[in-house]
């Protein structure tokens, strides 16, 4: 009985020691996505974890190519985007699928999606107020995001999105 009991034992602790290296060695997704950030803010990205770090770069509102560098500093988390390296809040981190998701904000009524980038364009569909999934399908301009909501695709005011994720 003595060795099955010493076999079990030892079976036991080199699980536990493989799980807890596993855990230790992983440091999250090779890359983010920004989230909840409004469409007209942008994510600090500062010298050191701390909300009084010097800001080296700001990250669009939505971003999804926000290299995980893997390291972690309470809530900051090390990242890369384009050629800057730095610390962003984690809050506002979540692992990317490459994709742009949105939500809505700022609007009371129907916002309307438009054909084109402009108030004059036609209405290709509606999207009410406070909601979530919108997919985006391509670069924002400095007013506009390219959508599609429920299928319908075109462009709304970056004024009344925010980053989101599923």
């Amino acid at each position: 009985m003595k060795p099955y009991f010493l076999t079990l034992s030892l079976t036991a602790i080199l699980a536990f020691g493989a799980v807890n290296t596993a855990y230790a060695t992983a440091d999250g997704p090779d890359f983010y996505a920004v989230t909840r950030v409004a469409g007209t803010d942008s994510l600090a990205l500062r010298h050191i974890a701390s909300s009084r770090g010097r800001i080296v770069a700001r990250i669009p509102f939505n971003a999804v190519r926000v290299q995980n560098k893997g390291d972690r500093s309470g809530s900051w988390c090390k990242v890369q985007y384009a050629t800057s390296v730095g610390w962003a809040s984690c809050q506002h981190l979540t692992e990317s699928d490459g994709n742009r998701y949105y939500s809505t904000q700022g609007y009371t009524d129907r916002l309307n999606i438009r054909k084109t980038p402009s108030t004059s364009a036609a209405v290709v569909g509606t999207i009410p107020p406070l909601e979530t999934g919108l997919q985006g399908t391509g670069e924002c301009s400095a007013s506009w995001c390219p959508v599609d909501y429920q299928g319908k695709r075109g462009w709304v005011g970056r004024r009344y999105l925010a980053s989101w994720s599923f």
